[in-house]
């Protein structure tokens, strides 16, 4: 359990520095993991990540373990760190405060579950899980952390040959000044099973419509071969947004997703990775005043955000915000500088076929252009 604990430290680490000052770090989530060494392997998993609402992503993950041997029961887990940052980090009902709807099913069985709040990577103690007791647990929370985290654990009876295991969950998102949304997933602890990779891995990954957000490469390689099941486009090996440069050992490169509808996926056989996954839309900040003639605008619309904080330059530049609904669908415009405009932006995707009409706008979308139509 050493090489999982030092792991989530180092994500913890990050994700704290990202998070205790002006937002709210939730959960990573985390492939099922052996609590001992087994010569077991993950032949299959897809893996699909996708957005519920605003606030929460659903996980899915299909499973098929190869058992070379004689049929046994081996005890599996699932690690969550304590939620940080501007948050309650008070276990509730003795579960992660931000995690529910937690099922597993083997082979057309649902498995029954347990949860146990450890200190460190140390809690397996002889196929048994010591965890914290509530004075214990009690000491160690703190306000916006709690040094401690959570083990969701269950008997897994292994067949001999092919087990298909079905497992999800629903986490909230987190957020913060910079982040829209931010979500972290452990792909390294895959590695831990007999095989030590992946033999056959499907992403899928659906944030929902008109959602710009970026992926890092790390996990995936250089260039990463994604598919974008849906319309939209994408930039390849775009540098960090927040301007961090790169750490030894960390590649801060990203791919750039702009998804009007669909999702992107990534596929790989005899996957491995020593990396984890990253995916986050950045809010955007400071725009006070939109002069087409020096600032971009964001692919998602958040009327509560830029309605009261915009203010256009001129005529032209409010020409362009009302325009920005129909410029997401890819509408062909007629007038010069709002099409010069949109060509400029790295979303936009002309569409020749479509036909702008009001009433097919979201309420979201139509509430926009009613106001900057005023």
């Amino acid at each position: 359990m050493k090489n999982s604990l030092t792991l989530f430290t180092l994500l913890l680490f990050f994700t704290i520095t990202s998070f205790a000052n002006d937002g709210a770090y939730y959960i990573s989530g985390n492939h099922l993991i052996p609590m001992i060494e087994t010569d077991i392997s993950v032949k299959k998993e897809i893996l699909t990540i996708k957005r519920r609402n605003e606030k929460q992503v659903d996980v899915t993950v299909y499973y098929e373990f190869y058992n070379p041997k004689d049929a046994k029961s081996l005890t599996v887990g699932f690690e969550a760190f304590s939620p940080s940052g501007d948050v309650d980090p008070t276990p509730k009902n003795g579960q992660h405060p931000y995690m529910n709807n937690f099922t597993v099913e083997m082979n057309d069985v649902i498995l029954p579950y347990n949860v146990s709040i450890v200190s460190d990577s140390l809690y397996n103690k002889n196929g048994a899980i010591k965890g914290l007791t509530e004075s214990e647990i009690e000491e160690r929370s703190y306000e916006g952390y709690s040094d401690f985290y959570y083990v969701y654990h269950f008997t897994a009876n292994f067949i001999p040959g092919l087990n298909i295991v079905k497992h999800t969950y629903t986490c909230d998102l987190s957020g913060g000044v910079d982040y829209k949304y931010s979500f972290d997933y452990i792909l390294s602890a895959a590695m831990r099973w007999g095989n030590h990779q992946i033999d056959d891995f499907t992403l899928i990954i659906d944030m929902g419509e008109f959602q710009d957000f970026y992926i890092n490469n790390a996990p995936f390689g250089k260039s990463s071969k994604w598919t974008l099941a849906g319309t939209g486009n994408m930039q390849k090996d775009v540098p960090n947004p927040f301007g961090y440069e790169e750490s030894e050992g960390i590649s801060l490169l990203y791919t750039r997703f702009f998804v009007s509808k669909g999702q992107v996926v990534y596929q790989k056989m005899n996957y491995k990775t020593r990396d984890e996954l990253t995916i986050f839309s950045r809010r955007v900040n400071g725009l006070l005043v939109f002069d087409y003639r020096e600032a971009q605008l964001p692919f998602y619309i958040d009327n509560n955000e830029s309605m009261e904080y915009i203010e256009p330059a001129d005529e032209i530049s409010k020409k362009i915000l009302r325009n920005l609904p129909f410029a997401r669908r890819g509408y062909i415009f007629t007038a010069p500088q709002i099409q010069a405009y949109y060509l400029t932006q790295a979303w936009y995707t002309p569409d020749p076929n479509y036909k702008s009409t009001f009433d097919s706008l979201t309420n979201e979308e139509q509430k926009w252009v009613n106001y900057w139509s005023k």
